[in-house]
């Protein structure tokens, strides 16, 4: 799941990170894995899952062309877009910060 997702967020000049930026761009983007919770089972065995992901865009300018790419891109991976939160602007760091959710089933190997 983690290397799908790091595909897939490959984007051109915007830098990547799971969990936690350690970087110094303006501009960035971080993803986590919420949750992976059980969807399916049979004798008595979880066979798959639904996977929950943020991805949260940070930017000191507009952010919305990066927001549109993610989303497009999550589609095309059949991932299914879950909702945006609502915008902030970060006092602390200058930054615009805005969440968007993914979710995914997945079939667990044994």
């Amino acid at each position: 799941m983690e290397s799908e997702i790091k595909k897939i967020l490959n984007l051109e000049n915007v830098e990547v990170a799971h969990l936690r930026y350690k970087g110094n761009k303006k501009t960035y983007v971080v993803w986590t894995i919420i949750e992976d919770e059980p969807s399916s089972s049979s004798d008595d065995e979880i066979t798959d899952s639904e996977v929950t992901v943020d991805i949260d865009i940070y930017s000191d300018s507009n952010y919305l062309e990066i927001m549109r790419l993610i989303k497009t891109k999550m589609k095309e991976n059949d991932w299914t877009w879950d909702g945006d939160s609502q915008e902030f602007y970060e006092e602390d760091t200058k930054l615009y910060h805005r969440t968007c959710s993914f979710k995914k089933g997945r079939y667990i190997n044994g």
